[in-house]
């Protein structure tokens, strides 16, 4: 794929972070390092090696763990300028209580990984300033890439490869890439890879509004990305047979119902002691149909580019 970009020396350093509004270049271009060949190289591996799992640190019987919260993708506007794209409430979500000041990055490898990787620290708060960028109409966020040298084989999803009028609409094939909380953590040292297909869009506008995927996801996956996988029937009913892979959006939620709890065959209910009424008590329980909610790449692409490069020029469509 003549678009794989391999992200080398540029994550050593960390990217400017906090108010800063431009990324300084490196002094020299980065040396691309040899590709891994292992048995895990295959037609995902790209998309795979660029989707990163973010988590805290839980100690359990004095031993610290990694605990999954979320997913990322690693974007480039070019080899020198990555950053993280996610959903915002992976990062903030203080509706919930979660106001983390610091998080940590993991990236996927293909040889066995040692059960004390703790990921690398990925600051949110500095300052009293947070270091990361969130939307203002949609839920998706930025963060500067941290110092990921202790991992190799880096790779990351070049503006070039993010989607457009072809890639989104109903029926299109999708993959879906992340960290559920599904399996345990010995099925999360790499993402999951679902398949489906976009289910809804939005008639006031499929490119610009959130759409909805049929693929099967679930806690962890927030924050993941979804890519237009060209195989199959194209937009205009034609068919396609491969190509490369694009960047359609950012997993924001999956859809749930809420479903009356139930002790044995009896309806649960709570019982309001001041006025004596019974309210059914419900919980949110996944959608068995499998629906997930996206965000589009078009509002993450304005969103990377005003954190990369602050004096570009987006092209009306």
């Amino acid at each position: 794929m003549k678009n794989l970009v391999l992200i080398t020396v540029i994550l050593v350093g960390s990217l400017a972070l906090g108010g800063a509004q431009t990324v300084p270049p490196t002094s020299t271009p980065p040396k691309p390092v040899q590709m891994e060949t292992g048995p895990d190289v295959d037609v995902l591996h790209h998309l795979r090696r660029s989707t990163v799992s973010l988590g805290l640190h839980r100690n359990e019987g004095g031993r610290e763990h990694f605990v999954t919260v979320g997913s990322a993708v690693v974007v480039l506007l070019d080899e020198r300028h990555p950053c993280l794209l996610t959903a915002k409430h992976v990062l903030f979500n203080p509706e919930m209580g979660y106001t983390p000041t610091m998080l940590f990055v993991r990236v996927p490898q293909s040889e066995p990984r040692n059960e004390d990787d703790l990921g690398v620290p990925l600051p949110l708060i500095q300052n009293g300033r947070p270091l990361w960028r969130g939307a203002d109409d949609a839920d998706l966020a930025v963060v500067s890439v941290p110092d990921l040298s202790a991992y190799k084989d880096l790779h990351g999803i070049l503006i070039s490869d993010f989607g457009g009028e072809e890639d989104v609409f109903q029926g299109a094939s999708v993959a879906v890439f992340g960290y559920p909380e599904l399996l345990g953590p010995e099925y999360q040292v790499t993402p999951i890879a679902r398949g489906g297909i976009i289910a809804w869009t939005n008639p006031n506008g499929r490119l610009d509004h959130t759409f909805l995927i049929d693929a099967n996801v679930f806690n962890g996956n927030s924050g993941g990305p979804v890519f237009h996988i060209p195989t199959g029937i194209t937009r205009t009913g034609g068919f396609a047979i491969g190509g490369v892979p694009k960047l359609i959006g950012i997993v924001s939620k999956d859809a749930y119902e809420e479903a009356p709890v139930h002790a044995g065959p009896t309806p649960a209910n709570s019982l309001n002691p001041q006025t004596g009424e019974l309210t059914p008590i419900t919980a949110h329980v996944l959608n068995i149909g499998g629906i997930g909610i996206v965000e589009p790449i078009s509002k993450a692409k304005k969103l990377v580019l005003d954190f990369l490069d602050p004096y570009h020029v987006l092209v009306p469509r």
